[in-house]
């Protein structure tokens, strides 16, 4: 090996473990007011309901803000306002590398970031190309259908009709059977959004999906040509997408597992000793969480507070695994749908393993008590075990997972009305 060889490989070592060498200075700009001046900026995944860190946070000063980066390796960063579902869930991302990265941000568009890293150079190349190719003409598409004047040329009457009922709607103060039935309404047409539209609207629709179905051959193609690091933290993204394809409105799964066999194919080694190529591990093996499958095994802390595998836990029943949160309200409501099958089958060999996904321990005991929970909530704080990502929910406030005496996977739903019988035949209940 000659001395260029050595002294490339060396420098190529320090750049993935050093140690605090990445330093990242960014400096934004608000373009708007209407979202207040309190930004977000932590790594990309970070779930905010779950993981909360004064750090995170940054107070803009009219109208501008900075923020420094120090870590030990190049990381993908997201930012946006403290208010997000109130700003339309806008995030931009970024790679924290030794750069310095310029952000605006805006009332109702995408936060536009420029990086003078080199990871950050190449995704600007390949976002200029999208911008011209794809989004541009999207957005001339999008700008017709969102004109007002013109939203009987492209939109059902009924449609219409349903949406200006729905801003209109007062929950408190109509019917539940009339709520219920305006809701389902509005779901149908969300899963099957081209009964919204006319024939002149429609055509514009599928304009547009064509144009996005060429975005998505584009990114595979162009990643395979000019791999990049911030393309390892796309396969990821995408897996964690597939594994919410059920619960997505209008989800194609054949946008994202393209991304799959371009990870496997060409870029498994790419920056191999980066944790990200863990982190898509995890992922994926999550990903593949489905009946008949045998059910992972992780750390979790117990009633106790000592780290312990689930599987000592479980071992021997007929659990489900209640993965919950305060501040989820669906998954209390689940939870609590269980407490009764639970007490019907406790001493027949099946059990309940609940794990909160909390801020705080108050906040766990609070619900708990709230709901009823005649079962032990165990804690799962900050994110600290990484019980969510793990079981392929990160995005989520809470799963199910039904396994049998041998941990195999009997069921994924959350609904009690499904998980009983398999309970019963599980636990050879006639």
């Amino acid at each position: 090996m000659n001395k260029k060889t050595i002294i490339t490989a060396l420098l190529a070592l320090i750049a993935i473990t050093g140690h605090g060498q990445i330093k990242c200075h960014v400096e934004g700009t608000l373009e708007t007011d209407a979202w207040g001046d309190e930004i977000i900026i932590c790594e990309a995944g970070t779930n905010l309901r779950a993981v909360n860190d004064p750090r995170f946070h940054v107070k803009a000063n009219d109208g501008h803000f900075t923020y420094d980066i120090e870590t030990d390796l190049p990381k993908l960063y997201q930012v946006c306002f403290a208010k997000p579902l109130k700003a339309g869930g806008f995030v931009g991302k970024f790679l924290a590398e030794n750069c310095n990265v310029n952000v605006k941000m805006y009332k109702d568009k995408r936060v536009r970031i420029v990086s003078n890293g080199e990871e950050g150079r190449k995704h600007a190349i390949k976002d200029s190309i999208e911008e011209v190719r794809f989004w541009n003409p999207m957005e001339e598409i999008n700008n017709k259908l969102k004109n007002p004047d013109r939203k009987t040329e492209f939109y059902k009457a009924e449609y219409l009709s349903t949406v200006v009922k729905a801003r209109s709607m007062n929950v408190d103060s109509l019917p539940k059977a009339y709520v219920d039935s305006l809701r389902q309404v509005i779901d149908h047409y969300i899963r099957n959004e081209s009964e919204q539209f006319t024939a002149q609207g429609l055509q514009l629709k599928q304009q547009r999906d064509s144009i996005y179905a060429e975005l998505r051959h584009f990114r595979i193609a162009y990643a395979e040509e000019h791999p990049m690091l911030r393309t390892l933290y796309d396969v990821l993204d995408a897996i964690q997408r597939l594994k919410d394809a059920d619960i997505i409105a209008n989800f194609n799964k054949s946008d994202y597992e393209p991304y799959l066999t371009l990870y496997h194919n060409k870029l498994a080694n790419y920056y191999p000793n980066h944790p990200i190529h863990e982190q898509i591990a995890i992922a994926e093996a999550a990903y593949h969480l489905q009946p008949g499958k045998p059910y992972i095994d992780y750390t979790v802390r117990n009633a106790d507070g000592q780290l312990v595998p689930i599987s000592t836990l479980t071992k021997g029943k007929v659990a489900l695994i209640d993965l919950w949160a305060s501040w989820c309200g669906p998954c209390r409501r689940h939870s609590i749908a269980m407490i009764p099958i639970y007490e019907k089958y406790k001493d027949k060999g099946f059990t309940v393993i609940a794990i909160a996904r909390e801020r705080s321990r108050k906040a766990m005991e609070n619900a708990a008590k709230i709901d009823g929970y005649p079962w032990t909530s165990l804690l799962e704080l900050n994110d600290e075990n990484g019980v969510w990502r793990k079981n392929g929910a990160n995005n989520a406030g809470g799963a199910m997972f039904l396994i049998d005496r041998n941990g195999t996977i009997l069921s994924t739903s959350t609904k009690a009305e499904e998980l009983e019988p398999l309970i019963k035949k599980a636990l050879n209940i006639e």
